[in-house]
């Protein structure tokens, strides 16, 4: 019954999207820097069903350039903004998904893609905000299963990734840091370093494997390890839908349990309009 459910809500998801994709835009790259693939804050259009419990994680958000130049040297940079939630659910009977705690994440992002000797480079700095809050679906009789408290942080985050492409398969590695500068509650790690790799091997026009590892400290005593693999089914310019497995452990990604460790497999899909 759970995987009948998730199949419905893919169809809506896709179906509305559908409906709302820009089909002439005249530069089809959206975003200067493209999104790190098994990074958790970055901005996602799906959805994740856990196949070790039973919930599933919804993905509601979007990055947007709203100003991109460049120079005659070939440096070209961006300036806009990020959107995001971030949902766990539990999977009932009967089409049911209680909403058990949601993340929101906003801010704004300066990117830059440039060369040194023949090498491609890129990087990303980003200032946002993230507040967690719990939602009805925890809770029982009207009381929540846990006590709710404030959970709020402030932070940058930079990054610089080496792109290459080649015949056999287009990668990019990356490093960079959180740097968190005000926190509620204030026994999270301030400095949260990662590295990382993405990439994608196209097997034709429209088809291509996809997939990112992502290593970063934990806010509490954890490494966090992501990784992502699948397939993109590329639909028109940019625009497509990728299917696939998922892991991930470490601290939750979610505030309201910062300070619990999850371990789970999961498969979805996104939305790609990068």
């Amino acid at each position: 019954m759970r995987i009948i459910n998730y199949i419905i809500l893919i169809i809506i998801v896709l179906l509305t999207s559908f409906m709302n994709v820009y089909t002439d835009v005249e530069d089809s790259k959206i975003l200067l820097f493209k999104p790190f693939t098994a990074a958790i804050f970055e901005p996602r259009i799906g959805s994740i069903i856990n196949m070790s419990e039973d919930n599933l994680r919804l993905d509601i958000g979007t990055s947007l350039d709203l100003y991109r130049a460049s120079d005659n040297s070939g440096i070209s940079f961006s300036f806009g903004g990020d959107f995001f939630t971030y949902t766990r659910l539990r999977s009932e009977k009967n089409f049911k998904f209680p909403v058990e705690t949601s993340d929101y994440y906003f801010g704004i992002n300066s990117s830059t893609d440039f060369r040194i000797k023949d090498l491609n480079f890129a990087s990303r700095i980003r200032i946002a905000h993230i507040s967690s809050h719990l939602v009805d679906g925890y809770s029982e009789n009207g009381v929540f299963y846990k006590q709710p408290f404030v959970y709020s942080r402030e932070f940058v985050d930079w990054a610089l990734a080496y792109k290459n492409s080649n015949n056999i398969i287009d990668y990019r590695l990356y490093g960079g840091f959180y740097w968190i500068f005000s926190t509620t509650p204030g026994d999270l790690n301030d400095f949260l370093p990662y590295l990382g790799i993405d990439f994608e091997k196209k097997i034709f026009k429209i088809l291509s494997i996809s997939g990112g590892i992502d290593i970063k400290k934990g806010e509490k005593e954890f490494t966090n390890f992501s990784g992502q693999l699948g397939l993109n089914l590329k639909l028109f310019k940019d625009f497509g839908v990728f299917f696939g497995y998922y892991k991930y452990f470490g601290s939750s990604m979610h505030g309201m349990f910062y300070d619990t460790k999850d371990n789970y497999d999961g498969i979805g899909f996104q939305l790609i309009y990068f």
